[in-house]
């Protein structure tokens, strides 16, 4: 018996449907399996250059050179550290520094963003005397959820800026989620 129009109508809509449906699934398992293989590194960690509020009195090297230091220091099993020469290449300076460490660490495949400030501190002399100490405030924020993950706040000898980057690499170990034990 010969086939009506509509019956093939109806096969050929059949037929469409199931390649769109089929289409849709193997969309759905490629981005499932994109995301996964581009997800962020738990351990690695992104840090933007330091923000320095002040010109003169010899901070201007702390804005680089302390997220340098930070950075090697924190190169160490169990974390990693995105190379400050990546961080040179990919970041772009924001309004709100926070917006800007989370598009560097977004960028760089890394879980957690850190980003600070620096503050100088004269505690006497005249104007334009360089200061005696700082204030350095340190964020780490996690770059998929944008929370904060922890800070840090100290102050210290403007003439020891390696120490410093030690005792914010140390700080950072014992507080990010990757370095402390499971309960």
């Amino acid at each position: 018996m010969p086939e009506t129009p509509q019956g093939a109508s109806r096969r050929l809509m059949f037929a469409l449907g199931g390649l769109a449906l089929l289409l849709a699934v193997g969309g759905a398992v490629s981005f499932v399996s994109y995301a996964r293989r581009h997800a962020p590194n738990p351990a690695l960690v992104a840090v933007a250059p330091f923000d320095i509020f002040t010109t003169g009195g010899g901070l201007d090297r702390w804005r680089v050179g302390l997220a340098q230091a930070l950075t090697e220091r924190l190169n160490v099993a169990p974390l990693a550290a995105v190379p400050q020469t990546v961080v040179a290449g990919t970041w772009r300076s924001a309004p709100q520094p926070e917006i800007a460490a989370l598009e560097l660490a977004r960028r760089t495949g890394a879980a957690v963003a850190i980003y600070g400030r620096v503050d100088p501190i004269t505690v006497s002399g005249a104007s334009g005397q360089r200061p005696d100490s700082v204030r350095v405030s340190l964020i780490a924020v996690d770059a998929l959820s944008s929370r904060v993950v922890f800070g840090v706040l100290v102050r210290w000898p403007a003439a020891n800026p390696a120490g410093l980057a030690a005792q914010l690499a140390e700080d950072v170990r014992h507080n990010h989620p990757v370095s402390r034990p499971a309960p």
